[in-house]
């Protein structure tokens, strides 16, 4: 009986230290320094809420299993691909499988996007980089998706989103979750080390995780617009000089109240003659396209989405 009760009073002990779904364990944010929240974030009245719904997890495990999808030998397999990916490609990668009702799409990237924020997710990589892949294994209206957060968000465009998640719809959607899992793995593997499509060069991420294009000089514009300047003006310059005629009689330069001739006198001296061409001349002027959930702190990008 002794012993009996020594075991039923540890099983409550750790039930309430930890609060353990399928074969993960999560922790308790209130008995946690900062909540539990090691990333520059502000903890502040209008994000304590979300912070505290969301799971405090150990970063390590890579695999939240909330929906018991798994068996443990599928997770040590997973886990270890996970591990390989994350020291070749310098990024996080996760995997979440909740289940819980949803009436809005966002209501999943909030979620997806808080697990990964207020976790330690991508604390050891520039600007917290890696990719989260949330499965909401809802009976109803199951949903996936995958999530990508700092440098990570550079590898993807729309078109690599689209091959992955409509790649693997087969196999989640079948339940088959392992082979979808270790396919979603290899395929954003690829896409990794292919490097960044030509379309997301001009981007860049900034520490508060958001996806920016880079400003450019439009040369091409410019030259065109300083081409177009250039024409009005030489139209301008040659119109001003067709309004100023030739002058073939230098009494046109005479002012003839200033000249007062008084003698007239021909002398033939010899037969050469010399000739000077008057020119006048005038002178023109010239005159002078990846988003962040209202709940968590940082930018991420996604893939949209699918159902079933």
């Amino acid at each position: 009986m002794k012993k009996l009760f020594t075991y039923v009073l540890f099983s409550f002990l750790v039930l309430n230290t930890f609060n353990v779904y399928a074969s993960t364990n999560t922790f308790d944010r209130t008995t946690a320094d900062n909540y539990g929240v090691k990333k520059n974030i502000k903890i502040t009245d209008e994000n304590k809420n979300y912070i505290l719904k969301t799971p405090l997890v150990d970063s390590s495990e890579k695999i939240y299993d909330y929906a018991d999808v798994l068996t443990e030998q599928e997770e040590m397999l997973l886990k270890k691909r996970i591990d390989q990916f994350i020291e070749k490609n310098n990024m996080d990668l996760v995997i979440v499988i909740p289940s819980f009702d949803y009436y809005s799409d966002s209501e999943n990237e909030d979620y997806a996007a808080d697990f990964y924020d207020y976790n330690d997710f991508g604390m050891n990589f520039n600007n917290n980089s890696g990719i989260l892949f949330l499965r909401n294994a809802n009976e109803i209206n199951p949903y996936y998706d995958m999530y990508t957060f700092g440098n990570a968000q550079l590898f993807f465009n729309k078109s690599r989103y689209d091959y992955i998640l409509d790649g693997i719809y087969d196999n989640i959607h079948g339940k088959n979750y392992y082979m979808g899992f270790s396919d979603f793995i290899n395929k954003t593997d690829y896409y990794i080390n292919l490097g960044i499509p030509n379309e997301m060069k001009n981007y860049y991420v900034t520490d508060e995780g958001y996806l920016t294009k880079r400003y450019t000089v439009p040369w091409l514009m410019c030259f065109g617009f300083a081409s177009l300047l250039t024409l009005i003006i030489m139209v301008i310059m040659v119109k001003k000089n067709k309004m100023i005629h030739k002058a073939y009689d230098a009494a046109n330069y005479l002012d003839k109240d200033s000249v007062n001739i008084t003698n007239r006198k021909d002398t033939f001296i010899r037969s050469d003659t010399s000739s000077y061409r008057i020119s006048s001349n005038s002178g023109g002027s010239s005159g002078g396209g990846f988003s962040s959930s209202g709940s968590s702190s940082f930018g991420h990008s996604s893939g949209g989405g699918r159902h079933g």
